[in-house]
Formats: C-alpha cells, structure tokens, sequence
C-alpha cells in the first residue's frame, strides 16, 4: 500500500486525469501535486519572449503564477473530494527534477499523465512520462 504518491501536474487533460486517479484509487496515502517549470529551456524561452534578456523575469514570473494556478485548481479538486493534498512548484528539469523529488522525499509511488506527443519526438527524446518510467526508483502508473 502507498503512503506518498506524488502526480506531477501541468496545464493537461492528461494530469488532470492522473490527479483525479491518485486521488480515487490512493485514499488513505499522502497525495504531493508538483509542478515543475523549466525556465531554462533555450527553446521555450526563446518562444515566448523572442529571445529578449530582459524579458526573462518577467516569463519567468508569469509562468511560475501560472504553475500556482495549477497547484490551487489540485487543492481545490481534492478539497471537492473530502481530501487534502500538499503542493510542490519546482524549477527545473522536468524528468530530473520529478525523480529527485520522488527520491528525496519518501515518496513511494508516481502518478503520471500520458499524452499524445509525436512520433518524431517519441523516437528522438521520449516523452517525460516515459524518461520518468525508466529513471524513476520507485513504482509509477501511467494515466
């Protein structure tokens, strides 16, 4: 049985389920939501703010209210479900940043949402779902 799941959370249907799932199927476990920003991604940053320095914190700000905003929406939902729930907002790798979580807080279980990415990125990078599968030390189901 888990006592620590956590659900890595972002702006996805696809996390949205795997939060509604942990909370469904984990109920006397400790539920972590994480969201994980990765302000230094070259190509992300370059998008956003088309490559301007000074624009940086400003993307960075916006992004981290942004991940706040997702953390209430997991509290609120488990609230909805007689539950509580502890929230992370981390910067970081993605897949790093989840599995060192997991690892560095007794988390024993991860709750991942799978979506649809393309062939070509599968192939080339795989997904973080399935980066995390394979790096992660402890048990993961994929939503």
């Amino acid at each position: 049985m888990s006592r620590h799941v956590l659900v890595a959370i972002d702006d996805s249907e696809a996390s949205r389920a795997a939060f509604e799932y942990a909370l469904e199927e984990y109920p006397a476990a400790t539920i972590t939501a994480l969201h994980v920003f990765d302000s230094t991604h070259p190509n992300i940053y370059a998008d956003a703010t088309g490559g301007s320095a000074d624009r940086y914190e400003e993307y960075e700000q916006a992004n981290r209210e942004r991940g706040s905003e997702l953390l209430a929406d997991a509290t609120e939902c488990a609230a909805d479900r007689g539950r509580g729930v502890r929230t992370a907002l981390e910067d970081g790798r993605p897949v790093r940043t989840i599995v060192e979580y997991a690892a560095d807080r007794d988390v024993d279980h991860l709750v991942l949402g799978s979506h649809d990415s393309s062939v070509s990125s599968r192939i080339s990078f795989g997904t973080v779902c399935q980066r995390v599968v394979k790096r992660a030390s402890v048990p993961v189901t994929v939503v």
